[in-house]
C-alpha cells in the first residue's frame, strides 16, 4: 500500500515538473514576444519622427518659394547630410488654394518606412497661410534578407546561395561568376558535328567562343589527311577540311 502511494506521489510530483516547466518555457515565449514587439513599436516611432522631420522641411521650403511667387508650380526635392524629402507644388489655383504634397522616407537596417502629407495653401492672401494638413499614406516594408528561403527580390544564385541555390551551367542565363551561359554545357568547336558562325560558350560557362565555320563533319579521316568525310554545311562538295574552313570536294 505503501508502495503504491508512493509511487503516485512519484508521478504527480513529476507532472507537477513538467506542468512548471511548460509554463516556465511558455511564460518565456511571451516575454521574449512582448519585447520584440516594444522594439518594432520604438522602430516604428523613431522612423515615422524622422521622415516626419523630413516633410516639414520640405514643407518650410514650399512656403518660401510660394511666398516669392504663387504661380510656381512643379517638383522639387531637398537632399542633404541631414535631410531627405520630395515635394510637389501643383500648378493649378482653385479658390486661390494651391495644394503641394510633400513625401519623405527613412531607411534604417531594418526596412524602409515612408510617409506623405497634402497641405492645401492659401495663396491669395498675404501673408500666405495653410488651409488644412492631412496625411494622405504611410507605408511600411521590411527588406527581404538572403536566408528567408525565398528567391526574390533580384536575388538570384551569384548574391544569394541560400535562397536560390547553385548557379548551373548550361540552364541558359548568365548568373553568379559565369561569363557566359548558351544552354548547355557543350564545348562548341570544329568536328563536333554541326555548323557554327557565331558567338557561343564554352562546357564550363567560363568563356566565350566565336566561330564562323564554312562547313563541319561527321565521318572519318580522308587516307590523305588533310579532309573529313561527311560534310555538315557544305551544298556542293562532299567534304570538310580539317579547320572546318571550307568545303573539299574529293577525299583529299
Amino acid at each position: 500500500m505503501n508502495i503504491e502511494k508512493i509511487k503516485n506521489q512519484g508521478a504527480i510530483a513529476l507532472i507537477m515538473v513538467i506542468m512548471i516547466t511548460a509554463i516556465t518555457i511558455v511564460s518565456s515565449i511571451v516575454v521574449s514576444l512582448v519585447n520584440i514587439s516594444e522594439k518594432q513599436a520604438n522602430y516604428h516611432f523613431s522612423e515615422a519622427e524622422e521622415a516626419s522631420v523630413d516633410m516639414d522641411a520640405c514643407l518650410d521650403d514650399a512656403l518660401f518659394r510660394l511666398a516669392s511667387s504663387s504661380a510656381i508650380s512643379g517638383t522639387f526635392n531637398l537632399d542633404t547630410a541631414s535631410i531627405n524629402c520630395v515635394y510637389k507644388i501643383s500648378s493649378l489655383i482653385d479658390g486661390g488654394f494651391k495644394n503641394v504634397t510633400s513625401t519623405a522616407s527613412s531607411t534604417s537596417d531594418l526596412g524602409f518606412w515612408e510617409s506623405e502629407i497634402i497641405v492645401s495653401i492659401n495663396v491669395s492672401t498675404t501673408p500666405i497661410s495653410i488651409n488644412s494638413y492631412k496625411n494622405n499614406k504611410l507605408a511600411y516594408s521590411s527588406y527581404v534578407w538572403c536566408g528567408d528561403a525565398s528567391c526574390s527580390n533580384g536575388e538570384n544564385c551569384g548574391t544569394c546561395l541560400a535562397d536560390c541555390g547553385a548557379c548551373v551551367c548550361g540552364d541558359g542565363l548568365t548568373q553568379g561568376a559565369e561569363v557566359c551561359d548558351d544552354g548547355n554545357t557543350a564545348n562548341e568547336a570544329c568536328g563536333d558535328g554541326t555548323k557554327q558562325v557565331g558567338t557561343y560558350c564554352n562546357a564550363t560557362c567560363s568563356a566565350t567562343l566565336v566561330l564562323s565555320e564554312a562547313c563541319d563533319y561527321t565521318g572519318a579521316l580522308c587516307s590523305t589527311g588533310i579532309s573529313y568525310e561527311g560534310q555538315v554545311g557544305c551544298t556542293k562538295n562532299p567534304n570538310c577540311n580539317l579547320t572546318c574552313s571550307v568545303c573539299v570536294a574529293a577525299c583529299l
